[in-house]
This record gives C-alpha cells, structure tokens and sequence, in this order.
C-alpha cells in the first residue's frame, strides 16, 4: 500500500514537473520568437523604398543606351576621369595614328564639348584617376611607343598641369585607381615585358613604394574600386593571349585573391563602377571587336550579361558621373581605328546590394524561429526523459 501510494505521488509529481518544464519553455520559445518576429519587422519597414511609403509606382527596372554629343575629334586610347561631375578626355591617338596632348572636357549637364590646358607630354594608353580636385596622369606611351614613366598633375582651380614624382617602373596600357588617397598603378607592358608590377603613389609626399604584384601579370586590363577594393578584370598577357581573369586587392593587407572570372576574354575594354557594379564594355580580340557589356556584382562573385554596346569597339574609354556612366571613343576594328561615339549607359535592372543583403537576413532570421523551435521541443523532451529516469531511480 506504501510503494503505491509512493508510485502514485511520483507520476503525479513526474506529472507536474512535466508540465512545469513545458510551461517554462513554452515562455522562453514565445519570447524568443516575439523579439525576432519584431526584429524581422523592422528590417523589412526599414528596408522599404521610399516610394512604396508614398503610395508612388515603383520604377521599372530598365537599362539604356543614348547617343549624345560626338568627341571634337576621334580618338582611341585616351584616358577618361570624372571630376566635378565632368568627363575629361585625355590624350590618346588621332586618326592619324599620332599621340596628342589635347584635353577635352565634357559637361554632362549640357551635352557640350569645351577645351582645357594640354597634358605637358604627347601621350597615349596612360590612365588617370582622380582626388580632392586634381587629376593624376600616370604611364602611357610617348613618341615611337616608348614606355613613359612620367606623372602628370593637373589642378582644376588654376587650369596649369605639373610633374608629380616619376613612376618607378615605365609602362603603358596600364590602369589606375585612387583607393583611400593613394594612387595605384597597376600592370602594363614596358621594356620587360608584360608586367604583374603594382606601385603605389602617396600624393602627400609625392612618393612612390612597391606593394604586392597582381597574380596574373597583363598589359591593356581594366580596374574599378568597389569599398575600398581594387578589381582587376581582363587583359592580354604575351604569349597567352586575351584574359578573363578577375582579381581583387585589398589595400588593408596587401594581398590579392582570385575571384570568378568575366565570361568573355578580352583587352582592350573599358571598366566603370556604378551603384557598386562593375560594367565591363567592348574590347578586343586579333580578329574583332566586341560589343559585349558584362557586369560583375563583387558582393555575390557573380557576372551578367547585359544589354550591349551599341556599336562594337575596341580602346574606348568610360567614365561614371552620378547615375550614369559614358562610354566614349575607341576603334571599330582590332588595331588601329578611332571613333569619336559618345553612349550614355544607364543601369537600375542589378539590385544594390543593400536589398540582397536584407533578403538574405530576413531568410537567416528566419531560418533561425524554425531552429529555436525545434530545438526548444527537443531539449524539453530531453528534460521529461531525463527526469523520467531519476524518479524511476
């Protein structure tokens, strides 16, 4: 009669403490879940377009092409930067297959053409990046395509162009990119050759140093900087030919990593970043040019193809003010050829990564509820065992 009665006071005490178990992790469960419903909210309220909180139709995602107002003379190989929301064209080869110094500047606002101070060299195949009001003409090609070293600095304010410090390695169809006010120079060809070769200029002391050289040495690349990251897209490499190589630098620790390749090999191109895309145009191989437009979402390691040039070409040159990037000059044939086309590209079909990265964490959060639940469930279940076996005990 004791041990029943005891048997019956330790199911019922079994009983209760089951009961008091699920309770006590039913509460936990119901809170965890309420916080992270309210945190899904919130990111999604927050991730909302303005336009949709205004009650307006959200714009169609679109992309296009527009001819605007011709170069005053064709060119190939000339150097294009963006500054106060202008496009400088620098340089590069006549139809006569000459190299100039004549500096054209291109105000987006009027569709209109004006002239500014010549470069102090005749140049081509250089590049040039801009910083804090002043542009940088770095490398290049001088007279019977001699490799140059020389860096060319012109201030807006006073129209006037001064040398910088000499770049330690003489090369042209090298590309340039200010990251965190530095300048990089990066590849080209010279007198050894093809070059995998990276300087870096510091425009506080007008110096010069040697950082980590790319992978994959290459002469006629594009570049673009996304957060602070310089990509290397493409080129040629003597005795191998066109490239689809994709590489990044970091500048934080001087190292370089090899990312998904472009889907089409070429040289030759034209590279602008927009929205934190990278739009890669046109190029060349030995027998055509190319009309392709592929864009590289750093972010996802990811290419697309998009709508293409709207004529073939080869040595162009491209430049982002704003919302739209221009795409100007180059050849229609491999070699020599000049054009004096100038395209406006723009682009709202890729998503910013801000909205890929918020659907991302919504799904995470989500993935989350469904974890601590089943979680939740098993660990109480563990806990009725566990207590089962001590009051069998």
């Amino acid at each position: 009669m004791t041990n029943s009665k005891s048997q019956t006071s330790a199911i019922q005490n079994t009983e209760f403490m089951s009961k008091k178990i699920r309770k006590h992790y039913s509460f936990k469960l119901k809170k965890t879940r309420f916080v992270i419903a309210m945190l899904t909210l919130c990111i999604i309220l927050f991730s909302l377009p303005e336009s949709f909180a205004e009650e307006e139709e959200e714009e169609e995602p679109s992309e296009s092409w527009k001819t605007l107002s011709e170069l005053p003379e064709r060119r190939t190989s000339s150097a294009a930067v963006t500054l106060d929301d202008k496009v400088y064209v620098i340089g590069g080869l006549n139809n006569k297959d000459e190299d100039t110094n004549t500096v054209f500047v291109y105000d987006t606002s009027s569709d209109e053409w004006t002239n500014v101070s010549p470069i102090p060299l005749t140049l081509h195949h250089m590049d040039a990046a801009s910083y804090e009001g002043k542009i940088y003409v770095v490398g290049g090609y001088a007279g019977n395509w001699i490799a140059s070293e020389a860096l060319l600095i012109y201030d807006s304010d006073n129209d006037t162009w001064e040398f910088g410090e000499n770049m330690p390695t003489p090369r042209g169809a090298l590309s340039a990119e200010f990251i965190s006010g530095k300048l990089y120079a990066v590849g080209g060809f010279g007198i050894d050759g093809t070059y995998s070769t990276v300087e870096q200029y510091d425009p506080d002391v007008d110096s010069w140093k040697t950082i980590a050289n790319m992978p994959t040495a290459r002469e006629h690349l594009a570049t673009s900087v996304v957060d602070g990251k310089l990509y290397a897209i493409g080129g040629f490499a003597k005795g191998i030919g066109n490239l689809d190589v994709n590489e990044v630098y970091d500048s934080q620790n001087d190292s370089w990593e090899t990312l998904t390749p472009m889907p089409t090999a070429r040289n030759g191109m034209a590279s602008s970043e927009l929205n934190g895309v990278i739009f890669v145009f046109g190029g060349e191989n030995t027998v055509k040019t190319f009309n392709e437009n592929e864009a590289y979402i750093p972010q996802e390691d990811m290419w697309y193809t998009l709508q293409p040039l709207p004529v073939p070409r080869q040595g162009l040159f491209s430049s982002t003010v704003v919302d739209t990037i221009y795409v100007m000059g180059g050849g229609f044939v491999p070699g020599a050829s000049y054009s004096n086309l100038n395209h406006a590209y723009q682009n709202n079909v890729i998503p910013e990564f801000g909205t890929i990265a918020i659907l991302v964490l919504i799904t995470s959060v989500l993935a989350a509820i469904f974890a601590s639940r089943y979680l939740g469930k098993k660990q109480a279940i563990l806990q009725e065992n566990n207590l089962a076996r001590r009051q069998e005990q």
